[in-house]
């Protein structure tokens, strides 16, 4: 009986051992796991702080407030990318606007465009919205892209044009 208690005894102080080394093993996976976190938290509040300390250099580049000659020529390479940004967006909206002059027959959802007075399967009178005037423009100092007289600010890149 002695023999059994001893062996009894040592299996559960193997098994405690087993356990407590178990739990120190996750409480350090769950400390790492914390520490980990702690680092990329901060370092998303870290790139953010960077990404607006370079938008705001930019800004003061591009408007001239600050001269250094690596740096302009950057920001003339973001200037450009900007331009090609806008034009882009541009096109999509001119391409949104043409897929809505390209409608359907209100009656028989055959195809019309704007220059159908009526549709040629069904006969009937064709209503599209009367086009937009023309807007005067003048050439952004900065990016030469055409705006609004009326614009206080470039609508490409955002330079004061007054």
């Amino acid at each position: 009986m002695n023999d059994l208690q001893t062996k009894i005894g040592s299996g559960l102080n193997k098994i405690q051992g087993s356990l407590q080394t178990g739990k120190q093993k996750i409480q350090s996976a769950q400390e790492i796991s914390q520490y980990k976190r702690l680092i990329q938290e901060t370092s998303l509040e870290r790139n953010q702080i960077l990404l607006q300390l370079g938008e705001d250099v930019y800004k003061k580049l591009r408007s001239q407030e600050i001269h250094l000659d690596d740096w302009e020529q950057k920001a003339a390479s973001l200037t450009a990318l900007d331009h090609k940004i806008y034009q882009a967006r541009q096109l999509i909206a001119a391409a949104n606007a043409q897929s809505i002059h390209s409608q359907a027959c209100p009656n028989c959802e055959s195809s019309v465009t704007p220059d159908d007075k009526f549709c040629g399967s069904c006969g009937t009178k064709i209503d599209f919205p009367a086009e937009e005037t023309a807007i005067e423009t003048k050439v952004c100092v900065h990016c030469e892209e055409q705006i609004p007289t009326s614009s206080l600010f470039c609508i490409c890149c955002g330079i004061k044009t007054v």
